[in-house]
């Protein structure tokens, strides 16, 4: 298959972490009058790159599922590569609604160079990739991704990563139907202090404030229900607020899963600025 490369109006346009964002927004600014619940495509979206201390480049990628409801299953595979070399570099194949902001990263060596690096997902029948390069005006760090994450208005302060620690590990095994407790323990510096999410032009652009816990399913072939559970743009909802934080930070979430297989699910350590991820492999059998 042949995949859409830079063009002219794509270098000429203006990027950056969060420019880059608001274009996807500007780009679906059309479909505001019309909504759908399904059957619509899933663009990737390249949010930037990070330089590593150690010289190399993290490429950094998000996406938007049209769908306001239908949560896309998409393997990897020939519906969901990238390009060049191996085809799995740890993309997702779970896709939420709407827009999921940096959601994974790719590190690629530091003489990388001037190469492209390019996602493809393919859904509904519809083929959109991302392509990421090392173009200097999308370097991104951790105030910019802040004021992404957040809607804009990220203070220039010293905020620490929030901090996820598994107290079962990394390697989980569990049958059918069968609960699988996860015990996190999350910290924080308190930075930045709890903010409801507040009312936004357009709606839902501003979220909340404040260290939670978030269960996601990354990865599997059938679906995986968290009790506790925040649907990922819950905290966009106005007037939300993350519940409170029990003492010594520490939470127990159930998950159950509907088929037998290979699951990634990831908890987030989350102030609404930054977050802090840890992959969980379930081997879940019959």
């Amino acid at each position: 298959m042949t995949v859409q490369r830079r063009t002219e109006t794509q270098r000429s346009r203006l990027v950056g972490g969060v420019v880059a964002c608001v274009l996807v927004i500007a780009a679906t600014s059309d479909a505001t009058a019309q909504t759908y619940h399904s059957g619509q495509n899933l663009q990737p979206v390249f949010e930037g790159w990070e330089q590593n201390t150690d010289g190399s480049f993290n490429m950094v990628f998000g996406y938007l599922n049209r769908n306001y409801e239908e949560e896309l299953n998409i393997p990897v595979g020939p519906d969901n590569f990238l390009e060049p070399g191996d085809v799995d570099r740890g993309q997702p194949t779970y896709f939420y609604p709407r827009r999921q902001r940096v959601v994974w990263r790719v590190r690629v060596p530091a003489d990388w160079g001037d190469k492209e690096l390019v996602w493809t997902v393919t859904a509904h029948g519809k083929t959109d990739t991302a392509v990421g390069w090392l173009v200097p005006e999308q370097i991104i760090d951790e105030q910019v991704l802040a004021m992404n994450r957040s809607g804009g208005g990220a203070q220039d302060i010293a905020n620490r990563v929030p901090s996820i620690a598994l107290i079962e590990g990394h390697q989980r095994t569990v049958a059918v139907g069968e609960p699988l407790n996860l015990t996190t323990v999350i910290t924080d510096d308190g930075v930045p202090p709890m903010r409801p999410a507040r009312n936004s032009r357009p709606p839902g652009r501003r979220n909340a404030l404040g260290l939670r816990l978030a269960w996601i399913q990354y990865r599997g072939p059938g679906t995986v229900t968290f009790d506790p559970f925040t649907p990922p743009m819950a905290d966009h909802t106005p007037g939300w607020t993350p519940p409170p934080i029990p003492e010594g930070g520490k939470i127990v979430t159930t998950a159950r899963f509907s088929e037998p297989g290979t699951y990634v699910i990831r908890g987030m350590a989350d102030d609404g600025y930054l977050y802090t991820p840890a992959d969980v492999t379930v081997t879940v059998t019959p």
